[in-house]
């Protein structure tokens, strides 16, 4: 039986991890004050999560504001955060995002289109369950969409996810993502200790003859036909993040 979860309506921000960095989707009618705050209890709530990270910012149906840009950017900076683009949904955003110099679109020219079809990674904005609370033993939670969870999930609860799961806390119990059978969908969190961990069809458990002990944020993910764990700056000394 799938727990209640508890969600909370305050944080309009959403926050998603990508391959392409961590993703703030910026919610239309929130006024700066009020996003600059929720921007800085995200980041604060999982600051050595983000420690390192590369962020996207997504204005989605949200008009550009420069100064508020330059203040998100702060907030990032003061984090040991690199603000690596910024995109928006609207054209008209769009447009206003290039004359601000932050070049939402990458052009390509019509002979090299037409000859590999090339086209720019687009942000897709995804549903997701925010958990905040610790999951004990025998708790079970499962999202059609992301899960995170603020919080520990202890050895004996399970989690699942039809995309990725990102656990600002420990996780040591069972761990699903992609369970649709997606092996696109990755696993972090501060501290990555799980008693299994699958991620759409393969499988894997951590080594049975020592202490599985990890310091750092960690990250799983699939790379041809294995599972592979490594610190999050490891993935972005590898590229995934560039």
């Amino acid at each position: 039986m799938v727990q209640q979860v508890e969600r909370t309506d305050s944080l309009q921000l959403r926050v998603r991890g990508t391959r392409d960095g961590i993703v703030f989707y910026l919610p239309e009618d929130l006024a700066t004050e009020e996003l600059i705050a929720q921007v800085r209890e995200a980041v604060d709530s999982g600051r050595d999560f983000f420690k390192d990270a590369q962020v996207v910012l997504d204005y989605d149906q949200r008009t550009p504001d420069q100064l508020e840009i330059e203040r998100i950017e702060e907030i990032f900076t003061e984090r040991d955060m690199r603000l690596r683009h910024i995109t928006a949904s609207r054209h008209e955003s769009r447009v206003i995002l290039n004359e601000l110099g932050h070049r939402p679109l990458r052009i390509v020219a019509r002979r090299d289109r037409d000859l590999d079809m090339v086209r720019p990674a687009k942000v897709v904005e995804r549903t997701a369950i925010y958990v905040r609370r610790t999951l004990r033993s025998g708790a079970t939670v499962h999202s059609d969409g992301d899960l995170v969870i603020m919080g520990d999930v202890n050895a004996g609860a399970q989690v699942s996810a039809v995309g990725d799961i990102i656990v600002w806390g420990a996780l040591r119990g069972m761990v699903h993502a992609g369970s649709d059978g997606s092996d696109e969908a990755m696993i972090c969190a501060l501290k990555l200790q799980p008693t299994q961990i699958r991620i759409g069809g393969l499988v894997a458990r951590p080594p049975d003859d020592k202490e599985y002990e990890v310091h750092a944020p960690q990250c799983a993910y699939v790379a041809g036909s294995n599972i592979v764990v490594e610190p999050w700056r490891g993935m972005e000394r590898r590229g995934r993040l560039n």
